[in-house]
């Protein structure tokens, strides 16, 4: 199992973190702050680069911007091409803000002044001497030799604020998740009053009004094609929605592997399409409604999404859970914890391969894992995956999982060839 010397920390910051998000390849969001109280942390967005240093990487801050008096809880991105989206949980309200991104000339092909966009920038060599390697991405007819540094050009954000609705209408509002289905262009808000709202993008008007829960919606998840919406509250349902017609699909069972009296409530919910582009599943994770001594075991469950019967659960220990996270090709799932643990699990068989315990001071607020592409692998070492976990404790770290070793065809073909040649000998031998 990977721990503790597969993990570093990325950025120190001076105000509490609430969300992460990743904006390119090699640039990640992450937003926080004091809220509304007068205690002089401010309210911020901040935006790093990740910069290979040449073992491992590290985080360059290239955006600071302040929101205000109120502190993003909570956030999602959209990529509109040449600009993204941040919507923003600030409150009772759904807070839009315009990010756009300049890049420098230095460095830079033709194609990718044309292009505009941050994943088409091309790269140029430098000589040993020159700056080190800084930009947002690499293509593969691009790639240096062993003798060559390269510099990339370099993305410069600029953001504004462009629009703010209400998403909750508790008696003190609070908007809790926020995500957004780029494959059917909606926006699906869940908050302390129980609904689950779904909002039609661009013009961002009022889809489905859904009473969901009958206390806060703790989580909320899209599938890849837009189609279904899985939300899970402070009340114990798990429910499972038909995002076209706003109506119920199903309820979220689950049986525990033991006969325990121990009553329990969800608190994080993703779907996931692990390896095979057919086989969608959906994760959720499991803590006790009620701490105990001993403390109860928690749980991940899984399920399929034809008809939602629980194909696997598995105990994951008694540190209760508090963020969760699936990478872009569902291999693996991250899990942070309250005690400020971070773990990673295989999606297919819910077998644990990364467990650093305490990495934070308090409890885990956010996980994101970086893409699966080149550039972010390059950039981090190599590695088969990279998870970014933050917290209260102001920390940003990284957690890597390093390429498993694969046995190729060549191999198989060897040993296959290896394995005839002894059966003969041995029969020769024993005059068979």
């Amino acid at each position: 199992m990977f721990s503790k010397k597969h993990n570093q920390l990325l950025a120190r910051v001076n105000f509490p973190l609430y969300a992460v998000h990743v904006l390119t390849e090699r640039h990640i969001l992450v937003a926080g702050g004091g809220g509304s109280a007068k205690t002089g942390i401010r309210n911020v967005i901040e935006i790093y680069e990740l910069i290979n240093d040449g073992s491992t990487c590290r985080a360059e801050s290239v955006t600071h911007y302040e929101t205000g008096s109120e502190a993003i809880m909570n956030c999602v991105i959209h990529n509109a091409g040449k600009y993204y989206l941040l919507f923003a949980g600030m409150e009772g309200n759904c807070h839009v803000y315009k990010i756009k991104y300049g890049i420098s000339d230095e460095g830079m092909s033709i194609d990718s002044k044309q292009s505009g966009k941050p994943d088409n920038v091309k790269l140029r060599r430098k000589n040993k001497t020159d700056a080190a390697d800084t930009g947002p991405s690499v293509t593969e007819s691009d790639k240096p030799d062993a003798n060559a540094n390269v510099i990339h050009s370099k993305l410069f954000f600029d953001i504004s604020k462009i629009d703010s609705f209400q998403t909750d209408f508790s008696e003190e509002p609070f908007q809790k998740l926020v995500r957004f289905s780029g494959s059917s262009n909606f926006l699906a808000t869940g908050g302390a009053d129980g609904h689950l709202r779904i909002w039609k993008h661009p013009k961002l008007n009022k889809v489905f009004d859904i009473a969901a829960h009958t206390d806060d919606v703790d989580d909320i998840d899209i599938s890849p094609d837009g189609k279904q919406i899985v939300s899970v509250s402070r009340d114990g349902y798990g429910k499972v929605w038909d995002a076209q017609k706003g109506t119920l699909i199903s309820d979220l069972k689950y049986e525990l592997s033991s006969k325990a009296s121990t009553k329990y409530r969800f608190r994080s919910c993703r779907f996931g399409i692990v390896d095979d582009k057919n086989d969608l599943s959906l994760f959720a994770t499991l803590n006790p409604a009620v701490r105990s001594k001993p403390p109860s075991q928690c749980y991940i469950c899984k399920w399929e999404t034809k008809s939602f019967v629980q194909k696997k659960i598995v105990a994951a220990g008694t540190d209760m859970f508090s963020a969760m996270a699936i990478n872009d090709n569902g291999r693996f799932i991250g899990l942070g914890t309250q005690s400020g643990s971070v773990k990673i699990y295989i999606a297919f068989s819910l077998t644990q391969i990364y467990n650093v315990e305490r990495v934070h001071g308090i409890f885990v607020t956010g996980l994101e894992f970086l893409p699966t592409q080149e550039e972010s692998r390059r950039i981090t070492g190599g590695n088969e995956t990279s998870l970014v976990s933050i917290s209260v404790d102001n920390h940003v770290n990284i957690h890597h999982i390093p390429e498993r070793p694969t046995m190729g065809i060549l191999t198989l073909v060897f040993l296959f060839i290896l394995t005839l040649f002894s059966i003969f000998v041995i029969m020769d031998t024993l005059n068979l």
